[in-house]
């Protein structure tokens, strides 16, 4: 088990605070010139960030949101900036929805998060709205007239010093989980926790208040994109600067342009993307120096480009929606390539069998992870709250390790996990193979169900831009370096590596992608 970490210091020139509108309240006065929000053309100062936040919350104040949900369906940008602060001066629970769910993925989360309020976007309201309109729920929605940040952004008289001052135990945020299978489970978090997962970022990969800037590409309404495209500036009185979708050339473009020194990075298909323009390798990159990595696996191959290309490591960690971060490869000494680093502060963790008993160092378990700032819990499912905390600790549903040196190891989902004729098969292990020969840009490995052996490895293969496409030269690859029970029975080649949103792989739309091939016969066995 890992060792307790000690409490996280404040950090270099931030004031003690109790919540993120403390954190926020804080930037207004140190920095009120400063801009905090970058989006395109559009800029918002810090001081017309806190009367914006102001005007809303007060807005918010006449639906009587306190101890209530507002829930916000909307895209990257600084609408969506202004309500998570909004949401949260106004005393309500800021619920979080994809605003390119379709209804019927919408649908639950709203008979689920039972919001006061939803505000919206012209862009993408059409569902949220129709929706809200058949539950009775009130729309607040940008564009519209009434509602735009200019009615508050140098109105004077509004000031976040006029607002109540959240308890740190209050409820904060209702995420929804990814939801590949069923109904996303809604994770609530408190003011406090909030707070203390900033701080625990913030101890990974400390940054020098007043002075940075950060960019952006990751969902804001996804826990890796609300912290680090909204909350974590804010904590460091930083400017931001955020997209609406993932354009790699506009990204290097804009890291150039504005001295970037932090980049929120992601899953490994962001680093992939940007090291796709080549407008990368000439950018003026001498400011970059902190590039986390997470949500997805990371090949060595890519890690390894991306340090020689930019001069700067990814620092790749592991979190989730109830618990971030749980480690983390820090600033303060060499990233371990593969590992996503050690236990974060406040952080234990253990690794443990399915009778949930410690397993040795370098055996491959279950990752359970407690912190005081882990979930309070699902909204509206006690069982599966119970099941999640079972013993006090977090069961994360991930497969993992510790080296001799304390780092973690993330091996792979269990419910990815590969059983063939009574073998553990991981997806990674196969996928790590693939992506080291140079014709690979992506591979993916699902298990698929087989009549003599339970289940069989397939993989997908996405090649790079003009690179041969040998799918038998792959299959030899795997022969030389896998055993037979671990090598794919089938090797799909594929245009590109479906992902969802957070740009994760969307492992359900490839077996329905491995379905459809079986149908039209394309099969490349080995």
């Amino acid at each position: 088990m890992s060792p307790h970490q000690q409490p996280m210091p404040i950090g270099k020139g931030r004031r003690d605070c109790r919540t993120m509108v403390d954190a926020l309240r804080d930037a207004v006065a140190v920095a009120p010139e400063r801009v905090a929000l970058r989006h395109g053309d559009r800029t918002l100062t810090y001081g017309q960030y806190g009367r914006c936040v102001a005007g809303l919350a007060r807005l918010l104040g006449g639906f009587d949101v306190s101890g209530t949900r507002v829930a916000l369906v909307l895209p990257n940008g600084p609408e969506m900036a202004v309500c998570v602060f909004a949401g949260l001066a106004a005393q309500a629970q800021v619920t979080f929805i994809n605003p390119a769910y379709p209804a019927p993925a919408m649908r639950p989360l709203l008979d689920d998060a039972a919001p006061s309020v939803v505000i919206t976007t012209a862009e993408v309201s059409d569902t949220a709205r129709d929706l809200a309109g058949e539950y009775d729920i009130p729309v607040l929605e940008f564009g519209t007239e009434g509602l735009a940040l200019d009615l508050w952004a140098d109105d004077t008289t509004l000031s976040l010093d006029d607002l109540r001052r959240p308890s740190p135990d209050r409820l904060a945020t209702l995420m929804y989980t990814g939801g590949t299978t069923g109904i996303p489970k809604g994770v609530d978090h408190t003011h406090a926790n909030l707070l203390m997962t900033v701080q625990a970022m913030e101890a990974c990969w400390p940054t020098d208040p007043g002075t940075e800037t950060w960019l952006t590409v990751a969902p804001m309404f996804h826990i890796w994109g609300l912290l680090m495209g909204v909350l974590n500036p804010v904590y460091g009185r930083a400017e931001v600067i955020s997209f609406a979708r993932f354009d790699p050339p506009a990204v290097v473009e804009s890291m150039h342009r504005y001295g970037v020194s932090v980049f929120s990075g992601g899953p490994a298909a962001v680093y992939a993307g940007l090291l796709s323009a080549p407008r990368l390798r000439t950018a003026d990159l001498s400011r970059l120096r902190v590039c986390p990595g997470g949500g997805s696996p990371f090949p060595l191959e890519l890690l390894a480009r991306w340090h020689h290309v930019t001069g700067v490591p990814v620092r790749e960690a592991f979190g989730m929606t109830e618990l971030a971060p749980i480690s983390c490869n820090p600033s303060a000494s060499e990233p371990r390539p593969g590992s996503v680093g050690l236990p974060a502060p406040l952080v234990q963790i253990r690794i443990t069998d399915a009778l949930d008993a410690d397993v040795p160092v370098g055996e491959i378990g279950q990752v359970l992870a407690r912190a005081p700032h882990m979930l309070r819990g699902y909204r509206n499912r006690p069982e599966e709250t119970a099941q999640a905390l079972a013993g006090g600790w977090l069961h994360t549903g991930d497969l993992g390790r510790f080296d001799e040196d304390g780092y973690l190891h993330i091996v792979d989902r269990i419910k990815d996990m590969i059983l063939v004729g009574g073998f553990n098969v991981y997806p990674r292990e196969i996928d790590e193979v693939l992506m080291a020969h140079p014709t690979v840009e992506e591979s993916v490995t699902i298990g698929v169900a087989d009549e003599r052996k339970g289940e069989r490895p397939v993989t997908f293969v996405a090649f790079a831009e003009g690179a041969g496409e040998d799918i038998e030269e792959l299959h030899r690859l795997c022969r030389d370096q896998l055993p037979a029970y671990k090598r794919p029975a089938e090797i799909l080649g594929v245009e590109a590596i479906p992902h969802t949103a957070a740009n994760k792989v969307n492992r359900p739309r490839l077996r329905e992608m491995w379905t459809q091939s079986r149908a039209e016969g394309r099969h490349e066995t080995g």
